[in-house]
């Protein structure tokens, strides 16, 4: 795989102001270190990304993978970053004018905390894109925030373009006997999750006054929307966020492939 020197591409220009940081870094230099460390670890050793396949990031919000990934997409491949936060995408779509084979696009989806004045609600949404149009979906630190009939919702979309043999790459926080056992007053849980969701105990939640500030999902339900939708989960990997060991990261993440 073809990989583009640093110097190639002005860090400056692609990180955002330290206002739009809200990606969970807290400087640009984390910011750079947290895209890239991503993309390294998953996208490219895991997933093994091609310089000339196509991915859609689902919820790119301000370009921390994108960044990342102008260093390994050529220009026969093609990047598509789709996000509810409009400055973002205005943001985006200005500083990324050198790299054509580079796309932003707002969705206009109702989201509590990023697009609270949205036209569409997520349980109706539907992707602009034709059937089968990517090789790669990422999803970082989306689902960690939707509701089960918003990630149903959006899991049917992502079957639907995601092209045979492709892959995609969903982070989650999911409920198993594992992850419930090690929130029972673990001392290196770094998420509770005590509040049970709208009564659904295979949805918990964080905070109660703001129920997508933080979700965890039951893995044996989010594993039948796969399979009902069309998608096999043919990798499942742990995070940290329950007190687990885990050398990937806080969040759970789930490769998933067309059946």
């Amino acid at each position: 795989m073809k990989q583009y020197p640093a110097s190639a591409i002005p860090a400056d220009e692609l990180v955002p102001p330290q206002t739009m940081l809200f990606d969970g870094s807290s400087s640009p230099a984390q910011f750079i270190a947290l895209g890239d460390g991503f993309c390294h670890e998953i996208v490219v050793k895991r997933i093994r990304l091609q310089e000339s396949e196509s991915i859609l990031d689902l919820g790119c919000g301000n370009g921390q993978i994108s960044r990342a990934l102008t260093r390994i997409l050529a220009g026969s491949g093609r990047y598509v970053g789709v996000d509810v936060h409009r400055d973002s995408i205005a943001w985006l779509r200005e500083h990324y004018r050198a790299h054509p084979n580079f796309h932003f696009q707002h969705v206009d989806v109702h989201n509590v905390m990023y697009n609270p004045g949205g036209r569409q609600m997520p349980e109706t949404f539907q992707l602009p894109f034709a059937d089968r149009s990517f090789d790669v979906i990422l999803l970082k630190s989306v689902f960690t925030h939707m509701l089960p009939p918003h990630v149903h919702a959006y899991l049917k979309e992502i079957s639907r373009v995601l092209r045979p043999g492709g892959r995609a790459v969903v982070s989650y926080f999911l409920l198993n006997d594992e992850s419930r056992q090690l929130l029972r007053g673990h001392e290196k849980r770094k998420m509770a999750f005590e509040h049970v969701w709208n009564g659904d105990d295979l949805c918990r939640i964080e905070n109660p006054a703001l129920a997508e500030a933080a979700v965890a999902h039951d893995e044996q339900r989010i594993r039948q929307y796969y399979a009902q939708l069309g998608l096999s989960p043919v990798e499942v990997s742990y995070g940290d966020w329950c007190g687990r060991p885990s050398l990937l990261g806080l969040q759970d993440l789930i490769v998933g492939m067309p059946l």
